[in-house]
């Protein structure tokens, strides 16, 4: 307002040169963190993409291929080597087949799979079988590390064990981390002593010593402004950025940046 309001060309272009200052600030804090975040997301969606999305079947007698979206309990999949499993499925045909679980169960060995039913002891549910000791069993998004099969569909999307995991993660509500909660915090603390020095300047300003309305307001904002950290957001965003940057360098991708926190505290 009071670059907008100046009379005197020194003034105006002081005034402005604040504001530009401060606009600069903004803009380079939110552009650091929408980079650094959209650049994770892309390296996510990569990796997502290199997972294939189709899936052989048979129906009519005939074998096609179709969008693994559109599978349904009942299809009969055929599988090979270095598909991505489309679905859950009970296995009725295998060949040296294997898959490689470590995504759903931490297995860092290919599971080799059969077509027996499993047997379990009397008075317990077959549902607390672990997924390793399920041999009989594809489960979707995993892949087949060798030889090939056959599998009939049971779960599809969020009703596979993997969609299960996922309906889990999203339901779970997102924690602050500790510095995010230590920034609130000081934040809090900040904003009320700024309320109180930009009150009292300008009640000094304007009773005490007779300077105008107009002027009065604009030494109370002056003082809230300069009172505000702008770099605090800037600075934690570079630190985040940094440390994202250097996880990226050994292959870990960040997609949040506060994670990175997380990671280091282990």
């Amino acid at each position: 307002v009071r670059a907008i309001m100046a009379h005197d060309a020194e003034e105006r272009t002081t005034n402005w040169i604040e504001v530009g200052l401060i606009t600069l600030v903004i803009v380079v804090n939110t552009y650091i963190g929408v980079v650094q975040e959209g650049a994770a997301e892309a390296a996510a969606d990569a990796l997502k993409n290199m997972l294939s999305s189709d899936a052989r079947v048979l129906r009519d007698g005939k074998e096609s291929m179709i969008s693994a979206a559109e599978l349904v309990p009942g299809d009969v999949v055929i599988l090979g080597l270095g598909d991505s499993i489309p679905a859950d499925m009970r296995m009725v045909r295998v060949s040296n087949l294997s898959s490689s679980e470590a995504a759903l169960t931490g297995e860092s060995v290919p599971i080799e799979k059969k077509t027996d039913p499993i047997v379990v002891a009397d008075g317990i549910s077959p549902i607390l079988t672990p997924l390793g000791d399920r041999q009989n069993m594809c489960y979707s998004a995993t892949l087949i590390a060798q030889g090939s099969g056959v599998g009939i569909v049971v779960e599809t999307g969020d009703r596979t064990q993997i969609g299960t995991i996922a309906t889990l993660v999203n339901a779970a509500e997102s924690k602050r981390t500790d510095v995010e909660q230590q920034i609130d915090q000081v934040s809090k603390f900040l904003a009320i002593g700024i309320v109180i020095a930009a009150i009292c300047t300008f009640l000094i300003a304007f009773f005490m010593t007779g300077v105008s309305a107009i002027d009065s307001v604009t030494l109370g904002l002056v003082t809230a402004v300069a009172m505000i950290p702008e770099g605090l957001n800037s600075i934690v965003t570079m630190v985040y950025a940094y440390s994202v940057s250097n996880m990226a360098e050994n292959n870990a991708i960040i997609r949040c940046l506060p994670a990175v926190e997380t990671l280091g505290s282990v």
